[in-house]
């Protein structure tokens, strides 16, 4: 049986209004569905604060936390070691869709690096939708700021969506750059960007890519089901599918207890 990391999962607030329910619930289901690993984002925009979260997660059985800030506050480099060094966060992450700050503002490459200063990595939400491509989504901001933190280690989320070429293209050319194809691996199904990502895939080595199901936009199950036919139709199998979902995460962070 293939083990499993999930590297993109968010707290599902519609299942209760007891954090310690919701996060004991996914637990559980990651454990049901073979999943090793699984990463919570924590967000701002949900009720709970980053060290209620993080205390819960720290007792977690199978997950770990990515830190969401608000980058554009002086409090950012404060609530970003805090969480780092007393709250079991592992990571940064960043929506600019969501937070509404432009990639290339100026406070956004200071806390990129103040976080490889800290040795943790930096996610960076990726998905173009209409919003976001009305705004200028643009693969090119992303890369400015890779390159301006070459001492900080990214993950652009969803692979940039319809857009995926153009991010592998850049990853292949940035180390410091890696990609997780959550969400958008489902959301295109049935169209030629399931191609476009299968490609780059394999254009990649399928490397330097990891797996994660955007839970609880679909649940653990089903997200696999639908993930795995797509491996599937498209040949992807064997250590191929192991780096996807397994090797490349579990050797990015270190896992080595797995």
């Amino acid at each position: 049986m293939t083990r499993i990391i999930d590297t993109h999962l968010h707290l599902n607030v519609k299942l209760s209004s007891d954090l310690r329910v919701i996060v004991d619930s996914l637990d559980n289901d990651l454990i049901t569905n073979n999943v090793s690993r699984g990463i919570v984002l924590h967000l701002l925009a949900q009720k709970w604060s980053y060290k209620i979260v993080g205390e819960l997660l720290m007792k977690s059985k199978t997950l770990k936390g990515f830190q969401n800030i608000n980058p554009l506050l002086d409090t950012k480099y404060r609530e970003l070691e805090d969480g780092v060094k007393n709250f079991g966060y592992i990571g940064l992450k960043l929506h600019p869709r969501m937070q509404e700050f432009k990639i290339d503002d100026p406070r956004i490459v200071e806390i990129c690096k103040y976080a490889g200063e800290l040795n943790v990595p930096v996610l960076l939400d990726a998905f173009p939708d209409g919003s976001a491509i009305i705004n200028g989504f643009s693969v090119n901001d992303f890369a400015k700021v890779a390159i301006a933190c070459p001492g900080t280690t990214f993950i652009w989320a969803h692979f940039g969506g319809h857009h995926a070429i153009d991010f592998m293209m850049v990853a292949k050319r940035l180390p410091n750059v890696y990609l997780d194809f959550s969400y958008s691996w489902l959301y295109y199904r049935g169209s030629s960007v399931v191609e476009d990502l299968a490609y780059a895939f394999k254009s990649m080595q399928y490397s330097k890519i990891f797996h994660g199901s955007d839970y609880p936009d679909r649940s653990i199950s089903n997200s696999l089901v639908l993930s795995f036919e797509n491996f599937a139709k498209f040949g992807i199998e064997g250590v191929n599918l192991e780096k996807l979902v397994f090797i490349n995460a579990k050797e990015f962070f270190g896992w080595s207890d797995l």
